[in-house]
């Protein structure tokens, strides 16, 4: 299999709403137009094909980008040195692939290119409890600097931030 990175074209719109679907709860829901909003306020979005065919995207935003999720929030209210990976999603059939690391390691080059951004962060469930995540997210450098609630106390997320 082929893995091939690029940046988001406007005829893959409809395929990233599928995939967000298809993600859910673990990222929240958004209808297509939300979700190509958020698209257009990204510092880059990402996509990774497998064999050509689309499987996973990573979307990031900058600081002070008018953005109302809580996470980005605690961030951006206590630094203006870091990258925010928003979402992070990959299809069920290319699990296992390697994609999810290629597209963290590419947002790492990424953000290393940025006048001065010097951290890439993000956060992973606390509750309901995401032990593969927060493992996965270790092992590539991410260190929690936070927690918060969210919905209310339904959830809760540990805040990480990776050097780059």
């Amino acid at each position: 299999m082929t893995l091939f990175l690029r940046n988001i074209s406007d005829t893959d719109a409809s395929w990233l709403h599928d995939l967000n679907e298809a993600c859910l709860p673990a990222v929240n829901q958004l209808r297509p137009e939300d979700l190509w909003t958020l698209v257009r306020k990204t510092a880059v979005t990402r996509v990774a094909e497998l064999d050509g065919v689309p499987v996973g995207v990573a979307m990031t935003l900058a600081p002070r980008v008018p953005h109302t999720s809580m996470n980005y929030l605690w961030f951006d209210q206590r630094s203006d040195d870091f990258l925010y990976l928003d979402r992070i999603m990959v299809d069920d059939r290319a699990r296992g692939a390697g994609v999810g690391k290629a597209l963290y390691q590419d947002i790492f080059q990424f953000a290393a290119t940025i006048p001065g951004i010097r951290s890439v962060t993000c956060e992973v469930n606390l509750r309901p409890f995401n032990a593969g995540s927060l493992k996965f997210h270790a092992a590539l450098g991410f260190v929690t600097v936070g927690e918060q609630e969210t919905e209310g106390g339904k959830k809760a997320v540990s805040l990480m931030r990776r050097p780059v």
